[in-house]
């Protein structure tokens, strides 16, 4: 099984000036990918999320089932976190908020620190969401990680971002499209998600997968 992808990322409006708040990492040829978001001041987004993807990668990167990798993946993470987050000076300690989905054996596995989401469309059925309606406030630092599989068909489309990638505006557009086409590409509906929140200027990161 594998899976078409496209990755979207609208960066924030932070005094005029655009800055990156999420940040995605693709790995094992697009069978998994992380999407990071800075908790904290706008100086401290690029630090952390980097720290937290190169953590996740390097945890990841290990031998046993999928639960087991995201396990280690996650520690990894935090691990990576805290030491980058120890070498700052700053009253307001960040944090990163992560979600994650690794496809292996025909199943999706899906991990959340945060406020991340994933949502599996199949034709003819409501979306499925694998993720905490009522999130931890939090990140990797703090929260628990919520996890959960789903067995994939072909066609099945799923999409990953971050908490501003679904606002209402996006929502609504999403449906439309899907509406009129269920078979829509991944590089338009990963940016049907970003668009709202690059005009707003609030930062946002999609990724969309349909199985093949």
């Amino acid at each position: 099984m594998r899976a078409d992808a496209h990755v979207s990322v609208a960066t924030a409006d932070v005094r005029g000036h655009r800055l990156a708040r999420d940040a995605v990492l693709r790995v094992e040829a697009g069978r998994a990918f992380v999407v990071a978001t800075g908790l904290g001041l706008p100086r401290t987004w690029g630090w952390t999320t980097r720290a937290a993807l190169d953590g996740f990668a390097e945890g990841l990167a290990s031998t046993g089932s999928a639960a087991e990798r995201l396990d280690r993946a996650v520690a990894a993470a935090r691990a990576r976190l805290g030491r980058a987050v120890d070498a700052l000076i700053e009253r307001q300690l960040p944090d990163v908020a992560i979600v994650a989905v690794l496809l292996d054996s025909g199943a999706l596995h899906a991990v959340a620190c945060g406020a991340g989401r994933v949502y599996v469309f199949r034709r003819g059925q409501p979306p499925v969401r694998l993720t905490p309606r009522e999130p931890e406030p939090t990140g990797l630092l703090r929260a628990q990680p919520a996890r959960s599989s789903y067995v994939l068909e072909p066609d099945d489309l799923v999409l990953v971002g971050s908490p501003s990638a679904f606002s209402a505006d996006a929502v609504t557009r999403l449906s439309q499209v899907l509406g009129a086409d269920s078979a829509a590409p991944p590089a338009i509906l990963a940016s049907l998600l970003t668009d709202p929140a690059e005009q707003a200027g609030s930062g946002a990161a999609s990724i969309a997968l349909r199985v093949r």
